[in-house]
């Protein structure tokens, strides 16, 4: 019953998990030092079972081989099992004693890690990034409502002399992008303290992300086809198909990842320390409208570059959660400067979206007669 009234509440009202501690205990060995990171376990970056993997055992090899920052450096005397004054010397002394890699290298061991030796993750990341930001220059700059893709002369009319086959397949690397993403492990329980990638929420990414590049693409080949009725009804069932298919598959997902039934994916979201309740209410309303404007912007099939705006704070947010991770940003740098600029963006072209239609874009509406 507690449960139920629990789930029913209003999703905005909900807090992200705050307990750290487990209830077994859990003591690591680094550099001659004992520590007891029982009450800290579940805000390990790395997540909890690393450590508990380590209980009773030497982690000096594996926490040097990670390339921890000295901040995590700085956290070992904090965990020290200390039975008197004299001991606490021995213990800051081992401590110290641990140095920090070179800062190149330290970038190096967070960025290329042994699951992905040959960097096509983050290859295929960069190739998105800048993607991204051509789409966007063309779509700013150039006064392309398209992005590029082809199709929209400048009085709103569509025309297919202008498309080509790069601007689809451009897309393909998006897609291995969040395909490859399922070689890194992660945990099923969410870390605590900080907006860190998990299991579930990749599972989300990678079905809103290929709903995305679906109806970008299906988009594109009703522009391609100069709209014929045929290609345009195969498009508008396609793209209305995958947005229905992509709501079912990421309630499966949650149904076999979510670790704790109270959870959710953006209402329990970590913040940064000294964020009030109304600050966080605010942002949860603008992730929630967020959802909103991407579906229905990917349900607009008149317009590729629509579908492929809302795919850049998607794959974004992963990327952002995975810089948490390994401490190079914080939550705060999640949240407010970085993250608002991506939902900035596709709030912006959904607006833009509006605008086009406004001016007399009637493929807009065309779709659904």
């Amino acid at each position: 019953m507690l449960l139920n009234q629990a789930v029913v509440e209003d999703r905005f009202l909900r807090n992200a998990e705050h307990k750290t501690s487990v209830d077994e205990e859990c003591i690591i060995k680094i550099d001659g030092m004992t520590l007891d990171v029982s009450k800290w376990a579940r805000a390990h970056p790395g997540g909890r079972r690393i450590l508990q993997k380590f209980h009773g055992k030497d982690a000096t090899r594996a926490f040097r081989a990670v390339g921890h920052s000295d901040a995590a450096r700085a956290m070992l005397e904090d965990f020290c099992m200390r039975s008197s004054s004299p001991r606490r010397s021995k213990t800051s002394s081992a401590a110290s004693s641990i140095r920090s890699p070179p800062a190149i290298t330290w970038w190096v061991k967070k960025l290329f890690t042994k699951e992905d030796p040959w960097g096509l993750h983050k290859s295929l990341g960069l190739f998105s990034l800048g993607h991204f930001a051509y789409r966007f220059f063309l779509l700013i700059f150039d006064d392309d409502q398209s992005a590029g893709f082809g199709g929209t002369a400048s009085n709103g009319s569509a025309s297919n002399g202008s498309v080509c086959m790069a601007p689809v397949l451009c897309l393909v690397p998006h897609a291995l992008l969040s395909l490859s993403s399922l070689r890194f492990h992660l945990e099923k329980e969410r870390v605590v303290g900080k907006p860190m990638i998990w299991q579930e929420f990749r599972a989300h990414n990678i079905i809103f992300g290929m709903r995305s590049i679906i109806c970008s693409t299906m988009a594109w080949l009703s522009i391609y086809n100069d709209h014929q009725s045929t290609w345009r009804n195969t498009a508008v069932y396609t793209s209305c198909f995958s947005v229905i298919a992509s709501c079912w598959a990421a309630d499966w997902a949650t149904q076999i990842l979510r670790h704790n039934p109270l959870e959710s994916t953006t209402a329990t979201m970590p913040y940064w320390e000294g964020c009030n309740s109304k600050t966080q209410y605010i942002f949860k309303y603008i992730y929630a409208f967020a959802q909103f404007a991407a579906t229905m912007t990917c349900m607009l099939v008149s317009n590729p570059a629509w579908p492929l705006a809302v795919l850049l704070p998607i794959q974004g947010a992963s990327f952002l959660m995975t810089l948490v991770r390994k401490g190079i940003i914080s939550a705060y740098s999640y949240h407010v400067p970085i993250w608002r600029l991506f939902c900035w963006w596709q709030r912006w072209a959904f607006v833009m979206s509006s605008l086009a239609f406004c001016r007399g874009n009637m493929q807009g509406v065309q779709i659904w007669l």
